[in-house]
């Protein structure tokens, strides 16, 4: 295999902030510090000292010069089925996260359009768990082990954050469970089932159990959940189990210890796969024929766990250490090949922030290092019917490995203005054993070297008490995964020689604060130079396998707005507004030369508008939600386009204390006027199969009871 060299920052600017960030550290041995960000949501800004975990800088909200969201546990699940992160990440900018309404495959989830070309699973953003890295080493995510319905917070960074979190991070999504000592034990159970659609013959359940009870100074929580899926479609059935127990532990002097292991087990999750035009239009809630016959879906069991130990210095900032590891065990018909797939992942991160003056400024200064290895066997066999058969036409074992020391300073360098510089270099080694060789198949063992040098630099200025304006300039850069590169056009083992990783620049300048009478708003315009940009398509001989290739040069551009408005009382109107402009600015594809050509995947604009109703006493709630988004291409050389759609969704509620418990009832209804849309696509899909629709109106109710303190 032919060796490849990334440089995700190779001009003049990112060496100088390179040095820039080194010089600190070399003048300040002591200097360093840890994993936290800033709040900028769109549901309450917040103006005074916060740290949260995707800026890895441990200062005040407002000196952070990143567009950045907060979720609360109200906008992650009030009222919400907490099936999919969509529901969660509706109202934040910038955000498309397209509901496949497929479990096997997970929701489509971009930000500023990195992740939008994604087949399965999450692309092109980091996503963490409590912590814990669920975006592997080749740049792959998976969701198997999160629970939505036992989240405290989700905290989004958009924008181009290689400089903070390497591989894959064209964005940031970070989801916490923050349990709270109890005075005595605690047990919470939330019950919701509804319709799939207006199939009232087709529906799901989920429930969920928390159990809360403190040991010692700190808390342990143990969260058990199921979801029994039968889809609007046919053949979208889905069984998904979690359990998930946590252990925080002051342990005195400023240390804590925390702990978790997460088991998730899916044993089923059909693939109704995607649909033509035509059948679409005949029925919406088909399934491809070919994803019938071959049983298309996934199987699959995953542990996790993680053991974080903190030091909160008593001069100042914190040290932290992070050790980690996953198995995941995966069966996956498909209709190409009956994937069998085994998986061993660990890794450690480790930080240390302190507060240090030089130069006479005075900066928080922070240094660390993430390494993570993972270890893939892979074998496909013939597909019958949903089991394994024949012999293997493919076995190989594929090690990833990088390693990615970092540093970053935040410098005050007036009472108002903050600068913010970081640098980071990653190495990420992909080797490959194939295992099936014989006189006829060569053998397709190599390696490969990726790296990337990626810089950013900030500046926020708290223009006045409830306002803070910010510019920075970021990079990123985006690996191949080991699925990826082992899905060759060319059908043969190893890994694709020709696949190159992506890369990006992002410039952006935005404004935050608080207007009067409580009013809060975020607004942000930015600008990425992206190459190599990697692409998905499919090939008529291999009906629903993706393929990738890299397009030349690319632009995303947008506008991203958010606001909240107190309404009186404890009601509010949220807004999100987003509108981007993504296209291809050197490229030729199938023959054609497509410059300044829209990207396919994702809508121009879109929109989410809720409306949270709160009567002056009762108890009672209703939230209004309005989503809209554009029309927008499906393929990168045909006009096929989806159709703009908007819809209404209503969720009315109760809270109150029924004989010493916590009581909260509710129903709802989504897609109120029964529109029918498209929710997801499969970009450059062969044979006309892009599209994988939304249900029609369907409704759920849920209860909430909460007891102890």
């Amino acid at each position: 295999m032919n060796s490849s060299v990334v440089r995700a920052s190779r001009g003049a600017a990112f060496r100088f902030l390179w040095l820039a960030a080194c010089a600190p550290v070399a003048a300040q041995a002591q200097g360093a510090r840890r994993d936290t960000t800033v709040r900028d949501s769109t549901a309450a800004v917040q103006m005074a000292p916060i740290t949260v975990s995707t800026s890895r800088a441990a200062v005040a909200g407002d000196r952070v010069p990143n567009a950045t969201a907060e979720l609360d546990r109200a906008a992650i699940a009030r009222g919400r089925s907490t099936l999919g992160l969509d529901e969660a990440l509706a109202l934040v900018p910038g955000v498309f996260a397209a509901n496949r309404y497929n479990f096997s495959l997970d929701d489509r989830i971009s930000i500023r359009g990195f992740g939008a070309r994604s087949a399965f699973a999450v692309r092109g953003i980091t996503v963490l768990l409590d912590g814990i890295p669920q975006t592997l080493p080749d740049g792959q995510g998976q969701l198997t082990n999160l629970e939505l319905g036992e989240a405290d917070r989700i905290e989004v960074l958009r924008g181009s954050a290689s400089a903070l979190f390497g591989n894959s991070a064209g964005g940031v999504i970070s989801i916490w469970s923050d349990p709270v000592p109890p005075q005595h034990a605690t047990e919470h159970v939330r019950v919701t089932g509804g319709t799939s659609g207006d199939a009232w013959r087709r529906g799901w359940t989920k429930w969920l159990s928390t159990s809360r009870w403190r040991v010692g100074q700190g808390v342990a929580q143990v969260t058990a959940s199921r979801t029994a899926y039968t889809g609007a479609r046919q053949h979208s059935t889905a069984d998904l189990r979690t359990v998930n127990a946590r252990l925080v532990m002051p342990t005195g002097d400023g240390w804590t210890t925390t702990g978790l292991i997460e088991y998730g087990d899916d044993p089923r999750a059909d693939n109704p796969g995607s649909l033509t035009a035509a059948e679409l239009a005949a029925n919406p809630d088909s399934a491809g024929a070919i994803y019938q016959s071959t049983a298309a879906g996934k199987s699959v069991r995953q542990w996790q766990a993680g053991l974080t130990v903190r030091r909160e210095f008593s001069g100042g900032g914190e040290g932290s250490l992070t050790l980690f590891g996953l198995s995941r065990a995966l069966r996956n018909p498909q209709t190409f090949a009956y994937i069998d797939l085994g998986r061993r992942a660990y890794g450690v991160r480790a930080s240390v922030s302190r507060p240090v003056t030089w130069g006479g400024l005075r900066q928080t200064l922070t240094a660390g290092v993430d390494a993570q290895a993972q270890r893939d066997d892979r074998a496909n066999y013939g597909n019958d019917h949903g089991t394994p058969s024949g012999a293997a036409t493919l076995d190989q074992r594929e090690h990833v490995a990088s390693v990615g020391p970092f540093v970053q300073t935040v410098v005050a360098v007036t009472p108002r203005l903050t600068a913010t510089l970081g640098a980071r270099d990653d190495q990420i080694r992909f080797r490959v054993h194939d295992r099936l060789v014989t006189a006829t198949n060569p053998d397709d063992s190599g390696d490969r070297l990726m790296h990337a040098l990626s810089g950013s630099g900030g500046l926020a200025l708290r223009a006045s008490g409830a306002a803070t304006v910010y510019a920075n300039v970021g990079s990123s850069f985006e690996t191949p995964t080991t699925t990826e590169l082992a899905n060759r056009p060319d059908t043969a083992g190893g890994f694709n020689p020709t696949l190159q990783p992506q890369t990006a620049t992002t410039y952006e300048l935005g404004v935050r604060g608080r207007a009067a009478a409580g009013v809060s708003y975020s607004l942000a315009v930015y600008q990425a130079a992206v190459r190599g940009e990697l692409i998905a398509f499919e090939e008529p001989s291999s009906p629903g396998r993706s393929f990738y290739r890299n397009a030349g040069h690319s632009r995303h551009r947008g506008v991203e707005a958010g606001a909240r408005i107190p309404i009186g009382g404890a009601s509010s109107l949220a807004a999100s507004w987003t509108w981007s402009d993504f296209r291809y600015t050197r490229y030729a594809a199938a023959g054609r030369t497509l410059d300044g050509r829209q990207l396919p995947g994702i809508p121009p604009q879109w929109l989410d508008l809720l409306a949270h109703l709160v009567p002056a006493a009762g108890g009672a709630w209703a939230d209004v939600e309005l989503q809209h988004a554009s029309g927008y291409l499906v393929d990168d050389t045909l006009d096929t386009r989806t159709a703009a759609w908007t819809t209404v969704g209503v969720r009315v509620g109760w809270r109150g204390m029924v004989r010493g418990a916590a009581v909260s009832p509710y129903v709802a209804v989504n897609n109120a006027f029964d529109r029918r849309y498209v929710s997801s696509v499969v970009i450059n899909a062969a044979r006309g199969r892009y599209y994988e629709p939304a249900p029609g109106r369907n409704y759920y109710l849920g209860l909430s009871v909460g007891l102890g303190s």
